[in-house]
């Protein structure tokens, strides 16, 4: 295994300016325009790099073929932002108003950048095919980038696919993993209740949508307390219910509409929930003389990772970062990545990587408008995913 850091590490000017210009640009989903057109213009500076675009609105595959036979590994990148305000008060704070890179996607584009730079400058180093995949919509809009790419059929030819992270509750230079169930399915569901509005003092006159609702999420939470096996871990939240105008005082509305996310690792729980949520408003709205529309949303589904893949993961971890510094999640995590649906194609597994200086963990996490890395943090994840890439192609993927 070949401790290649100190080539890499001249590598890391170009890395933050790579990455800071994604983070000045962020796009969210399917609409990353100018960030798959700059990843195509730094890939063209590769030597022997095959590049693939235009297909899911904004996907790029970039591909590189070693000196020798072997596996076809996949490495997947998301490129997409947040619909999210950008509150940092540094020089490459987002320029896009509302949209912010606060989950470490441009961390993400340009790691993957950095290992394809590595490999054409070193491609007898290579002892198979590297395809690394930049993907849109991540964080959506529904069904999301993954289950787009993988229906193109485009990577069924891979043999095992690396998904990575970052994790800002974590210090940078660590290696956070997890062995068989990791992240949650992810299903989000819109619902709009339709009844007769009418005079706040004539309730008997109207057929009341507000009432209805709050009474269908009172039924959603005491599904999910007495339906579901305790011991399985699930989530339902209710995150709106809007009804009527804000300060209403006098006028019952016509309408109410609630939305909200729910997750589990067993498919037929979750499959489960859809129906009870259906049925649930059929009953309720049926007695209060109200009709419903509802749509529900698969965003992903639950992400397990393959053991022999996370045995890599740790033996790289143990030798580049040591093992003070690789650990074990004790328990999978609610929240979801759609990486996922590349396991249903080949092995697959997903790690996470530390990436906050240790005086800053705390002040921000996922999904935040203060959230940023530590930029060191991308030379080591340069770093350990080539060595990786080296131990699961020499190891044989079966």
């Amino acid at each position: 295994m070949n401790n290649r850091i100190d080539v890499i590490n001249e590598y890391q000017n170009d890395l933050v300016e790579w990455r800071r210009d994604f983070h000045m640009h962020p796009e969210t989903g399917f609409t990353e325009v100018r960030t798959s057109r700059r990843i195509v213009e730094i890939l063209n500076n590769f030597k022997g790099v095959e590049v693939l675009s235009g297909f899911c609105k904004t996907a790029v595959i970039a591909t590189l073929v070693g000196k020798e036979d072997g596996p076809i590994i996949g490495l997947r990148a998301d490129i997409d932002a947040l619909p999210l305000v950008d509150q940092k008060d540094v020089e490459y704070r987002s320029k896009n108003p509302g949209k912010c890179h606060a989950c470490g996607h441009d961390m993400h584009t340009t790691t993957a950048l950095g290992v394809l730079r590595y490999y054409s400058e070193h491609i007898e180093e290579l002892n198979g095919t590297l395809k690394v995949i930049f993907q849109p919509a991540e964080e959506g809009p529904a069904p999301g980038g993954a289950k787009l790419v993988v229906e193109t059929g485009k990577v069924d030819d891979v043999d095992a696919f690396i998904g990575f992270h970052t994790n800002p509750d974590h210090e940078v230079g660590t290696l956070l993993l997890r062995r068989n169930e990791m992240l949650a399915s992810a299903d989000n569901f819109t619902i709009i209740i339709k009844g007769t509005g009418g005079h706040g003092a004539y309730p008997h006159q109207t057929k009341d949508s507000l009432s209805t609702a709050v009474e269908v999420y009172s039924k959603l939470q005491f599904m999910l307390t007495r339906e579901v096996d305790p011991v399985k871990a699930t989530a339902l939240s209710v995150c709106s219910i809007n009804g009527g105008t804000p300060k209403g005082t006098n006028v019952i509305p016509h309408s109410t509409s609630m939305s909200g996310t729910f997750r589990t690792f067993d498919n037929d729980i979750r499959l489960g929930i859809i129906d009870r949520i259906k049925e649930i408003l059929e009953s309720v709205c049926t007695l209060n003389n109200c009709t419903y529309e509802m749509d529900i949303a698969t965003v992903s589904i639950p992400l397990y990772n393959d053991d022999d893949l996370v045995d890599i993961f740790e033996e790289v971890g143990n030798e580049i970062i040591g093992k003070d510094k690789t650990s074990y999640m004790k328990f999978p995590e609610m929240g979801y990545d759609d990486f996922a649906y590349y396991g249903l194609k080949a092995k697959a597994a997903y790690l996470y990587l530390g990436t906050t200086k240790k005086e800053d963990i705390g002040k921000f996490t996922f999904h935040q408008p203060l959230f940023d890395i530590d930029e060191t943090c991308m030379p080591i994840a340069v770093n350990l995913l080539t060595n990786i890439i080296d131990e699961v192609i020499e190891k044989g993927v079966k």
